[in-house]
């Protein structure tokens, strides 16, 4: 695992898959959506499998890898995912650190991003779209960072991955707090 904490192009391919945990993705797809080269891909998917992380399966001619669930570190390997993705996240709207870093001190329970800012597509006209699990105040935030915040609130119990909204959310997200309690949710 070490290995895959410097290898930018695991990190890369990997990040696809936290877009859905139990997502099967296509070799070439990744290639062509990462602009990558396709034997790079390929070879990257091979070591992925042959560490044991992902998976495969055959559909006809295509090989579709997964993440393997029964990898003993899947998790944790998913939650470094998720705080790198983070992190892009945060240098990407860099002007917005300072809103991110007090929705994170007014918040309780899991705070993710979903929506234009978590697919980085984002302008000066975007609203931003927050799901959180607990309380938040956002008093005199959208005052004072000139932006539209919405806010879905549920609860652990009652967060149901069936939901139009949560499906949303678990495909486009960036978890600002509670990646551990957000994983076990999913996973």
């Amino acid at each position: 695992m070490s290995n895959m904490l410097l290898n930018i192009n695991k990190f890369n391919i990997l990040s696809e898959f936290s877009k859905d945990y139990s997502r099967k993705i296509y070799g070439r797809d990744v290639a062509k959506k990462l602009r990558m080269n396709q034997k790079t891909v390929s070879n990257t998917l091979n070591e992925l499998e042959k560490e044991d992380i992902l998976k495969f399966t055959h559909e006809g001619k295509n090989k579709y890898y997964y993440m393997n669930e029964f990898y003993p570190y899947i998790k944790e390997i998913i939650k470094l995912i998720e705080i790198q993705r983070k992190i892009n996240f945060l240098k990407k709207y860099d002007k917005l650190k300072g809103l991110f870093s007090k929705l994170e001190n007014q918040s309780e329970g899991i705070l993710i991003i979903f929506g234009s800012y978590a697919n980085f597509n984002a302008n000066e006209r975007s609203d931003l779209d927050i799901f959180v699990t607990g309380d938040i105040s956002i008093e005199d935030l959208e005052t004072s960072y000139n932006i539209k915040i919405n806010i879905i609130k549920s609860s652990k119990k009652g967060f149901n991955k069936n939901e139009h909204i949560i499906k949303e959310i678990i495909k486009n997200h960036i978890i600002l707090m509670g990646v551990e309690d957000f994983v076990d949710l999913i996973w």
